[in-house]
């Protein structure tokens, strides 16, 4: 199966094409060929190319994906792509642990208005700090941990329903 795959990270625009068969995939990026076998564990994929091999953790959510390498978090962030006449997108934007930590705080409150980029939680693992923002305005239907819990890679731990306008802060809808 053959694919192009972007993200944003750190503001800039990251584009491939990545090409998979069985265990089998090639990336190719900026006219570099990549080859690795890829070995999946629930949430850890183990690659192997021809420089050895490492062991990566990945938590993909509908607009963003976290991924654990080597003690480092990267938050990569999926373009949003408009398509003209289509109805604004409804459902839950489900927050989850980037990885295994300690939460530190709690911002989020169930039924509390949340603007895009506000701060909902922040994880504490390895001496760093994560914060976890909303993705767009709404409302937090769930919040499904409290400061001090240990959480996993990947756990829910915050539900928010979007919506088209948050008080003070109105979404332009096409």
């Amino acid at each position: 199966m053959s694919r192009r795959i972007a993200f944003q990270w750190d503001g800039r625009a990251i584009e491939a094409a990545l090409e998979t068969k069985g265990a089998s995939a090639v990336l190719i990026r900026d006219g570099r060929r990549l080859e690795a076998t890829i070995r999946r564990e629930e949430r850890r994929i183990e690659l192997t190319t021809t420089n050895g091999s490492a062991r990566i953790a990945v938590v993909s959510g509908a607009r963003d994906v976290w991924v654990s390498f080597e003690g480092r978090a990267y938050h990569l962030e999926r373009p949003q792509r408009e398509r003209p006449g289509a109805e604004a997108e409804t459902g839950t934007d489900e927050i989850r642990a980037p990885m295994t930590g300690r939460v530190a705080k709690v911002a989020a409150t169930a039924g509390a208005k949340a603007r895009e980029g506000d701060l909902l939680l922040t994880i504490e693992a390895m001496k760093m700090e994560f914060r976890l923002t909303a993705p767009e305005d709404g409302t937090v239907a769930e919040v499904r941990c409290a400061e001090g819990d240990q959480v996993e890679l990947g756990q829910l731990l915050v539900r928010l329903e979007p919506s088209g306008v948050v008080e003070g802060n109105p979404k332009e809808t096409p």
